[in-house]
């Protein structure tokens, strides 16, 4: 009987000490899991935040960077303000472990979206810029779905990892105050007061003065290597102007005579006068233009597309 019982205890003793080892295992293997899905979350809400923050504080320039991108000038906006809108609240909720998951599917689902359609215009938009970071430059090529990919996997990985979702209720109050927030900005950038100008009394052009404070002066800043500024410029030389029209370049300068030529752009006055200029009349990048009229700023033109350019060059009498 005692040895019975002692084979009993040991057995009952083995079977303690392997249920502890494999508690122990489970709970190394779920604190593995629970901090790489952690690290994975933060990394991705740290660049999602960051992003698109940057592009809170620059929404016009970039509703012209989606312009380039080929995104038609009426959505631009509207897909500008989804995008600030869907990188700040994928942020957002992948810093909170009860949203995590719903945040990493998010951020997942926007990296797809993104790498599909530019897989799709990838040749047209090859080399064009997607920066969607401060401080980092990036064109669409090899690297670009590189980076992407890996921002994907680690957007997966937060989701997977993550604890189940709880407090609903609680991200949907985030997301409307987001949408807010995203609102107010945009308000800010297109409604509120434009800064005065100091605009010249004259440029240099050729071997002339051109005066900008008497009658009505168009100025087209232009990179004569820029694809948006060629077609920028075949549009506007379908147009018969009544206006005086310069042309700046601002690079390149060497390849200004070609540059008009493949335009068709006729009787430009060429200005060097870029430094005075770009100072007096700041802007992003090319194409961009102003419309002058008695040394007073009427209008600015990021945008290009026709029928909305001809309409408004023939409401500020600029063209017949």
């Amino acid at each position: 009987m005692g040895t019975d019982s002692e084979h009993i205890d040991g057995a009952l003793a083995e079977g303690d000490a392997s249920g502890a080892s494999s508690s122990a295992t489970g709970s190394a293997s779920g604190a593995w899991k629970k901090h790489a899905g952690a690290a994975a979350a933060i990394v991705m809400a740290i660049l999602w935040l960051v992003a698109g923050v940057y592009k809170l504080t620059t929404i016009s320039q970039w509703q012209l960077m989606l312009t380039q991108i080929l995104v038609p000038v009426p959505l631009s906006l509207a897909g500008t303000m989804a995008v600030i809108m869907g990188d700040l609240t994928a942020g957002v909720l992948l810093l909170r472990p009860s949203w995590r998951r719903l945040g990493g599917m998010l951020s997942s689902v926007m990296l797809i979206i993104f790498m599909g359609y530019f897989a799709i215009n990838y040749e047209a938009l090859r080399g064009a810029d997607c920066s969607c970071f401060p401080w980092v430059k990036r064109a669409v090529g090899p690297e670009f779905f590189w980076t992407d990919g890996a921002m994907l996997l680690l957007s997966v990985a937060a989701a997977w990892l993550a604890p189940p979702l709880r407090n609903i209720r609680g991200a949907v109050l985030a997301v409307a105050g987001i949408v807010v927030i995203s609102l107010s900005a945009l308000a800010i950038d297109k409604l509120g007061p434009q800064p005065e100008l100091d605009v010249p009394a004259t440029i240099a052009a050729g071997d002339a003065q051109v005066s900008l404070h008497e009658g009505k002066v168009f100025i087209f800043f232009f990179n004569p290597m820029c694809p948006h500024c060629v077609d920028a410029g075949i549009n506007m030389s379908k147009h018969k102007w009544q206006a005086i029209f310069v042309g700046v370049a601002t690079e390149d300068e060497d390849l200004t005579p070609g540059f008009i030529d493949d335009t068709g752009l006729r009787d430009v006055k060429l200005t060097r006068d870029i430094k005075t200029l770009r100072e007096a009349l700041p802007f992003e990048n090319p194409p961009y233009a102003v419309a002058i009229e008695d040394g007073r700023v009427t209008e600015r033109f990021p945008f290009f597309e026709e029928p909305e350019l001809g309409e408004k060059l023939r409401e500020l009498g600029l063209i017949e």
